[in-house]
């Protein structure tokens, strides 16, 4: 040590420090545990909330402000334990670069907090830029002009840098009110979500106001003594209020956190006992210690409370839940079985009444007269419909009790498609619409799959088309992918189309389309889940396209091919 300090040192009797900031020169236990309590307040929190998930940039924001101040509020106090004129020079300009980018944290943990995304470049490179000569002239005239060691005061005469860091501070400030207000005026999140967002802000101005509050007491009294100590109870207010939105809205997804924050504070607080130098600080470390305790202890045991209260109540609620999930499989099986029986006890009857009013219309038993003939088919085709109803009917039944059989063969599908728009064109035709059949197979176009099922279910798709398309054409289109083994069967029409919302649930039971009923008011909505489950069934899949109401419609069966 330079000779005239170390003189001045013994003069003033400014003890050595220990580690930096333990020393007899501290003035009293409040300027020293002033810096260190909110440390042990925000820091064990702040590594639990980076542990949980690292990667979330709110979390990461918020620890590295806490990790700021910490590397303040100690570089603060050792300003005021070590006389070495060298260290003090060191922290103190450590101090000035600190403040301001412990306001940019803040600002971004804010931002990120209100608008969940990204902060933009512009915004980064605006902080930047503005902070950029904090750091360029650090260390220089500029941020301090001269230090006097005289009248056994560390004085220190600071330069425009250190109020251009006050404007830095006032500006991220002004930001962070501008930008709460922006978020207000655009938000369309719930109050819920909106409420957490402005208690986090709330609670981050206040942590900025009391920061700020230090330099500016100073400041105007000129006196420096107790005045910076103001700026260290922002951020116990701060954690607080985070503390709030932990417990209350679930805030970064921490859970066990009294716990874990009760125990790693305690382990610093009785770890510090180590370093203490006096009874009396002994006695305050115990004092601040059992109070923690109680506080926190208090909070844990009602959450502990509230946990197993919460468990007793989901296993009641599971246990309900378990008993009407057996009660509904059981009223589920009920219902197929009486579906399927009051659809086998149905189609008997409808048989017959299809089967004689044929007959009848056919003239079987005589002739009919001219004014009845109308009225038998009408009762023919209203039997066939009803028929073609509880065959859906009987078929989500063996669906869902997995009784449905399938045979599977080799068969040339091109050529079945091609046989069943010859059997239904006749009926397009009645309704002045062109069927038409067009193909491109590379292959032999060979399927193993369940003929009867195929069969049902081209059947199934080219009705529907013909039902509901008004005027234009069906077009049949049949091609494959030898490359990915694959057999596509198109059914394109001119019809009424569908919406995205009806496409979305076209393949559910009993969906119909928005416009369905205006076309045709005999569809059961089950025609196309029957359709979708045998084609699953075989490998296969079906796809319904259209481009909107009024559009037209496309379905497209695909089958794997076997040759």
């Amino acid at each position: 040590m330079n000779p005239l300090i170390k003189e001045v040192a013994e003069f003033c009797e400014w003890a050595p420090a220990t580690f930096l900031f333990i020393s007899k020169n501290v003035e009293g236990p409040l300027i020293y545990y002033s810096h260190i309590v909110p440390v042990l307040f925000s820091l064990p929190l702040a590594f639990i909330i980076i542990a949980r998930d690292y990667k979330n940039r709110l979390n990461q924001y918020f620890f590295l402000a806490v990790f700021l101040f910490s590397i303040w509020s100690f570089s603060d106090l050792i300003l005021w334990a070590n006389p070495d004129p060298k260290i003090i020079m060191f922290f103190w300009s450590l101090l000035n670069l600190l403040e301001p980018f412990i306001y940019v944290s803040i600002f971004l943990f804010v931002y990120t907090l209100l608008f969940k995304k990204e902060i933009s470049t512009v915004i980064l490179a605006s902080l930047f830029l503005i902070t950029s000569p904090v750091v360029i002239f650090l260390a220089t005239s500029l941020e301090i002009e001269s230090f006097n060691l005289t009248n056994c005061w560390r004085e220190v005469t600071e330069g425009p840098l250190v109020f251009y860091s006050y404007i830095i501070q006032l500006i991220i400030s002004l930001l962070v009110i501008l930008f709460t207000f922006i978020y207000l005026k655009s938000t369309t999140e719930t109050k819920a979500q909106k409420r957490m967002s402005i208690i986090g802000v709330l609670g981050s101005l206040l942590f900025l106001a009391f920061f700020s509050s230090g330099n500016i007491i100073g400041s105007i009294t000129e006196s420096w003594g107790v005045a910076p100590l103001y700026g260290l109870f922002g951020m116990p207010i701060m954690v607080a209020f985070l503390a709030f939105l932990i417990t209350k809205y679930r805030m970064f997804k921490v859970q066990m956190l009294t716990a874990q924050f009760l125990v790693s504070t305690l382990g610093i607080l009785i770890i510090g006992i180590l370093f203490v130098q006096t009874v009396e600080r002994v006695r305050l470390i115990a004092i601040l210690t059992f109070i923690l305790t109680v506080i926190l202890g208090t909070v844990l045991i009602r959450s502990i409370k509230r946990d197993l209260e919460q468990k007793s109540e989901i296993e009641k609620l599971a246990h309900k839940l378990e008993k009407a999930n057996v009660r509904l499989q059981q009223m589920d099986k009920l219902k197929s079985e009486f579906v399927s029986i009051a659809s086998h006890q149905l189609r008997s009857p409808i048989t017959a009444i299809s089967g004689y009013a044929s007959l009848m219309n056919e003239g079987s038993y005589g002739e009919v007269p001219s004014k009845m003939k109308e009225p038998i088919e009408r009762i023919v085709q209203s039997a066939r419909m009803m028929a073609t109803s509880i065959e859906d009917y009987l078929n989500v039944s063996r669906i869902e009790a997995g009784n449905m059989k399938y045979n599977f063969t080799d068969f040339n599908l091109n050529d079945e498609v091609e046989h069943i728009c010859d059997d239904l064109r006749a009926e397009a035709l009645k309704r002045s619409l062109v069927l038409l059949f067009r193909k491109r197979v590379d292959g032999q176009g060979i399927v193993k799959a369940d003929i009867g099922k195929v069969q049902q279910i081209i059947h199934n798709l080219i009705n529907n088309s013909i039902k509901y398309t008004q005027k234009g054409a069906i077009t049949v289109y049949v091609h494959d992918d030898i490359k990915n083994k694959k057999v596509f069967v198109d059914i394109i029409d001119t019809g009424i189309g569908m919406s995205a919302e009806t496409l979305a649930g076209i393949f559910q039971k009993f969906e119909r389309g928005d416009k369905a009923n205006t076309v045709n008011v005999t569809g059961t909505g089950l025609g196309l889940y029957v359709a979708q489950k045998m084609a699953e069934a075989m490998s296969g899949t079906i796809s319904a396209h259209s481009d909107g109401e009024g559009q037209g419609s496309r379905f497209t069966l695909e089958l794997p091919l076997f040759l």
